[in-house]
């Protein structure tokens, strides 16, 4: 199930607009594990220039997601914590991984990351999924089906 899962998660990622509004990009998905990318720009910066926080934020919430729903059923986020390191570079190529370190049938937890492409370390984090039991809700051309 696990292919056919990431194969539906990629086509609902086309159709998902938050994450276009802030630019990212799906690079990797697998059970459990996964790899976005976004580039600072003007748009993503906060009143003292630099990048805010809540587009770290949602960079690292975006890895998470496609983590731990790519096993093929319903995962929802039961928390997320971050601690931001330091500040990106104007310009920067922003790159967040999530892994899952353990799971369990109702439970999964996650390491994440966020670093700049020259490898600065910008933010760390852990994550905490709820795993409902249900299939994901996708055809397979990615629309959400009830």
């Amino acid at each position: 199930m696990s292919d056919e899962a990431v194969e539906r998660i990629w086509k609902r990622t086309q159709q998902e607009k938050y994450p276009k509004l802030l630019g990212i990009e799906i690079l990797e998905i697998e059970p459990g594990r996964a790899r976005v990318a976004m580039t600072f720009n003007d748009d993503l910066t906060n009143i003292y220039g630099m990048l805010h926080g809540g587009a770290v934020f949602s960079l690292l919430d975006e890895a998470f997601q496609l983590a731990c729903n790519a096993h093929g059923s319903i995962a929802v986020a039961l928390s997320l914590n971050i601690y931001y390191l330091t500040t990106a570079d104007p310009g920067a190529r922003l790159l967040a991984e999530c892994r899952e370190i353990n799971a369990t049938r109702k439970t999964a937890l996650y390491d994440a990351e966020v670093w700049q492409e020259d490898g600065k370390k910008i933010a760390t984090g852990q994550a905490q999924a709820y795993r409902v039991g249900k299939p994901l809700p996708f055809d397979e051309k990615g629309n959400l089906v009830e």
